[in-house]
């Protein structure tokens, strides 16, 4: 989809993950492969009315130092299809796992809903549900998750947020890709304008906070 042709108000966008590479290892040189995984978290305008985030977990087994990870169709998927509203954050996670990989998605699930009633995110998104305030959820949010793993020995590699405006040119920034960047993990994230959900990876879950 061209960008004239995109219409902000009913279109969809799809934001991706289209690579990461593996820059260091978090475990130190004698370690020959890695377990990195991404979660990801996300908000929109309907979900910060109606308390509710997208949730995306996906676990990397047998990573080397030096890996790019690259993935089918349009990309990992953080957030959509769907059309934002006003607005989206998102904040992604990028982790190293010390422990059974087959239990994370339900291990982090359990976590975010503990810490999202202990930090009341319902009533402050309730009560301001605006982009700054979402925002600023998901960092507390990622911060907490982050932490709380790390309690289990698991390294946080890197992190990454963003915020997406329907009232900017372009709207949400589409057909734009960013590079993030540290010691650990470089990475690209795509906002792309979708009519229709094809080639994508797997679909984020909703919880309903």
């Amino acid at each position: 989809m061209e960008r004239e042709d995109f219409d902000e108000k009913k279109d969809k966008i799809a934001v991706v993950i289209k690579e990461f590479t593996l820059l260091k290892a978090a475990d130190g040189l004698l370690q020959k492969y890695n377990e990195p995984y991404i979660v990801s978290f996300a908000i929109d305008e309907k979900g910060a009315a109606n308390p509710a985030i997208d949730v995306n977990i996906l676990p990397f087994p047998q990573v080397r130092k030096g890996d790019t990870v690259t993935f089918d169709g349009q990309g990992h998927l953080i957030y959509g299809p769907s059309n934002p509203g006003e607005f989206l954050a998102y904040s992604i996670l990028f982790m190293e796992s010390d422990q059974d990989l087959r239990e994370l998605s339900q291990t982090i699930e359990t976590i975010l809903k503990s810490e999202a009633i202990s930090i009341g995110i319902k009533s402050l998104l309730n009560t301001v549900p605006s982009y700054a305030t979402t925002i600023n959820v998901l960092s507390q949010l990622s911060t907490l998750v982050s932490n709380k793993m790390q309690e289990q020995k698991d390294d946080e590699l890197f992190r990454k947020n963003g915020t997406l405006l329907r009232g900017v040119i372009p709207a949400y920034d589409i057909l734009r890709t960013y590079t993030g960047k540290n010691d650990f993990i470089e990475t690209k994230v795509s906002i792309i304008p979708l009519k229709e959900s094809t080639e994508l990876g797997n679909m984020c879950k909703r919880i309903e906070l």
